[in-house]
């Protein structure tokens, strides 16, 4: 099969590699969709100094069954499932409780920019047929985004500002509309990922370019600043800092994105405001039902729509310009592409 092997950085080559072959408790899946996230970004922007050992990268995927391992009963050939890329050990304190996420043993898979791949019975969710192949490659992003707004308990009448405009705040921005949340802000750049969030879920865009973003917070939310505030733009960048100053009194401030240098922040004037400063990172467990599967159960619901989220589509031979598409925001105005590998 062709598959998109990483050597580190920029140096990403479409190569054929043996097919793999389901094991016992597995299922050979052929690959429609992937999406490329910003973790995969990270590692495209640092190039090594000398090619690492070939990786198949692509975390973010659905695709059909098309052969199961030995002894599997939970799934038959030709479902369409998406694909959740963490597996725990299911036997710490965190797992039982729910919190799978934080398991000390957590184990991440790839393998989503190839024709096909393997996953474990218990990592694919079938997809209903109203949802596309599409919205299956998002449903890991909107399981970070429905954790996360549990995390910060979105109410019924919150005012929510986004501090990001890339995948996971646009996908945050939609869970917060459907939990109750009576207007949101968005604070990104450029302008078009910031203009779908005002088509998808009426928000306020906010180009950080050009305005400064704190007098704007304040302007919408006269004078008060927001109830929850999310992070989601991680990176360099000390967000956290203005993630406190465009908080309410005794706001909720939810630390999404993933940071690469450490943060700081005025504590006195968080501590002066009672804020609460709380971190998400991937999705766990709610009550009987993964929030994996919440994802699922709202797209197929129609209460989550990704189809304006997906700005571009390119076949795997073509997963360099994708990769470029991707981190060129500012000039191709991206948000999610995705790699059709199959196509």
């Amino acid at each position: 099969m062709k598959a998109a092997q990483f050597y580190g950085g920029k140096d990403i080559r479409v190569e054929t590699v043996p097919d793999p072959t389901p094991a016992a408790e597995q299922v050979l899946v052929k690959v429609e969709a992937a999406g490329i996230c910003g973790s995969d970004l990270h590692g495209y922007h640092h190039q090594p100094d000398k090619p690492l050992s070939p990786r198949i990268g692509g975390h973010e995927l659905a695709g059909q069954i098309v052969e199961i391992g030995k002894d599997v009963a939970e799934h038959t050939t030709g479902e369409r499932v998406a694909i959740e890329p963490i597996s725990p050990c299911n036997k710490c304190p965190e797992c039982y409780n729910g919190y799978y996420n934080i398991c000390a043993n957590l184990r991440h898979a790839g393998g989503g920019f190839a024709e096909f791949m393997v996953a474990r019975t218990s990592n694919a969710y079938v997809l209903p047929d109203s949802v596309s192949a599409e919205g299956g490659a998002l449903a890991e992003v909107y399981a970070v985004a429905v954790h996360a707004v549990n995390r910060a308990t979105v109410s019924p009448g919150d005012r929510v500002a986004i501090i990001g405009s890339g995948p996971v705040g646009l996908t945050i921005a939609q869970v917060a509309d459907i939990a109750g949340a009576t207007s949101i802000a968005v604070l990104g750049k450029p302008d078009a990922p910031i203009q779908i969030a005002h088509e998808a879920v009426d928000a306020v865009p906010i180009n950080v370019d050009k305005t400064d973003a704190v007098e704007a917070v304040m302007d919408w939310s006269n004078g008060r600043g927001a109830d929850v505030v999310f992070e989601a733009v991680g990176g360099k960048a000390n967000t956290l800092e203005q993630a406190t100053q465009i908080a309410t009194k005794r706001g909720r401030v939810c630390m999404v994105g993933g940071h690469g240098a450490p943060l700081t922040f005025s504590e006195r004037f968080a501590r002066s405001r009672e804020l609460t400063i709380i971190w998400s990172f991937c999705y766990g467990r709610r009550g009987g039902k993964t929030e994996f599967q919440i994802a699922i159960d709202l797209l197929a619901a129609g209460k989550l729509d990704p189809s304006p989220l997906v700005t571009h589509q390119f076949n795997l031979d073509d997963i360099t310009r994708a990769f470029a598409v991707a981190a060129g925001r500012d000039e191709h105005g991206s948000v999610k592409v995705l790699v059709m590998p199959n196509n």
